[in-house]
C-alpha cells in the first residue's frame, strides 16, 4: 500500500508522463519535452519509489527490488532470497 507523500492534487492529463527527480520536484513529459509541474523539493528516503497516485499526489511505496549496496545484488521483498 501506498503512502501519501504531499498532496499536490495534479491535474492528469493525457499523453503524459509524470515522474519524480531525485531531489523531489514533479515533472511532466511529452515528445522530448519535459515541464516542472511542482516545484516542492522533498528529501527522498533510500528503498522508496516515489510516484504520481491516481488522485494527483506525490506518493510512495516500498521498493520490491531493492539490491544490496555492497555486492549489488537483487533480492526478492523482505528476504535474503537472491533474484537470478
Amino acid at each position: 500500500m501506498a503512502e501519501l507523500v504531499k498532496k499536490l492534487g495534479l491535474p492528469r492529463q493525457k499523453g503524459f508522463l509524470y515522474f519524480v527527480e531525485e531531489d523531489g520536484t514533479v515533472w511532466k513529459h511529452q515528445g522530448g519535452k519535459k515541464t516542472q509541474v511542482s516545484k516542492t523539493k522533498i528529501a527522498r528516503e533510500e528503498g522508496y519509489l516515489y510516484f504520481i497516485d491516481l488522485n494527483g499526489d506525490l506518493a510512495k511505496k516500498a521498493n520490491p527490488q531493492q539490491r544490496d549496496p555492497k555486492t549489488n545484488k537483487l533480492y526478492k521483498p523482505g528476504t535474503n532470497v537472491e533474484i537470478d
